[in-house]
């Protein structure tokens, strides 16, 4: 039985769905479990990996087959040495990544990418939301965009953020950015849905061109993640943060370097120089 094949079908079918983080961490331990885990009851995985018996047939389902019966049957078919129907390339997780940026290498030189850096770069003040595990990409965006720019204000709190598209609104502000990563919050939607009836354009950073709030984006960027992971890697976001920061700098590059040096003359107040 060729183990290490059907372990690699079973990673690269995961990587190809979009999987809670609890369904990822099912597959992690199950595949530590081969040849068995193809001939177990959903009954006896669930007790090996710790979790119900409903959770692992609605694994199953999210892997796209009928039911357990039929995902039981493809890994059956994989470890005797047979090649399943649902079986597709196996990818390791920083092969994906590599394929996400080779992506995100056409957003970066399209159109919409340049309409997002001209609104961008002309609004003051520059408002960017991102809740839950979109927070993280919007303080990184914030924090070297107030090195760019006057009066960029970040909000990632879910409880105060309509407050936040209404005060930006009214000091004038333009245009908004948002980060809206899997799984999207609907506070987020409901930001980027008011900040339009309110008239400000939105740049929206999300994973796919499907995403259900496509249509509420004046321009939406996409930076796929990365799906190899327990959890999702936004390693194609942080990328797009930085490019986006480096084309607005370019904009107005005697602003850029007035505020890069006004920023210098602190640093020796907290860098460390060893």
């Amino acid at each position: 039985m060729d183990t290490g094949h059907a372990e690699d079908w079973l990673l690269s079918l995961a990587q190809r769905h979009r999987l809670s983080p609890a369904q990822r961490q099912i597959v992690r331990r199950m595949l530590g479990m081969f040849p068995d885990v193809a001939f177990l009851s959903t009954i006896e995985i669930a007790e090996r990996t710790g979790v119900s018996q409903p959770t692992v047939t609605r694994l199953a389902t999210a892997l796209g087959f009928a039911g357990f019966p039929e995902f039981r049957a493809a890994l059956r078919d994989v470890v005797v040495g047979a090649a399943p129907s649902p079986a597709v390339p196996g990818i390791p997780a920083v092969e994906l990544e590599i394929a996400n940026l080779e992506s995100l290498r056409r957003v970066l030189g399209g159109d919409p990418m340049r309409e997002a850096v001209r609104l961008l770069a002309g609004t003051a003040p520059l408002g960017v939301i991102g809740l839950r595990a979109s927070a993280a990409l919007a303080d990184y965006f914030g924090y070297f965009a107030r090195r760019l720019l006057p009066g960029v204000v970040v909000c990632t709190d879910a409880g105060t953020v309509d407050d936040t598209v209404l005060e930006i609104h009214q000091q004038g502000a333009r245009a908004l950015l948002a980060f809206a990563m899997p799984r999207y919050p609907a506070a987020t939607v409901d930001a980027i849905r008011l900040a339009r009836r309110l008239g400000l354009a939105t740049v929206v950073v999300t994973d796919t061109g499907l995403a259900p709030f496509a249509r509420d984006a004046d321009v939406l960027l996409v930076a796929p993640v990365g799906t190899g992971l327990v959890f999702d890697s936004h390693a194609a976001g942080v990328v797009l943060a930085v490019s986006l920061l480096d084309a607005i700098a370019g904009t107005d590059p005697g602003r850029t370097q007035r505020r890069l040096e006004a920023h210098e003359t602190l640093v020796a107040r907290w860098a460390f120089g060893g």
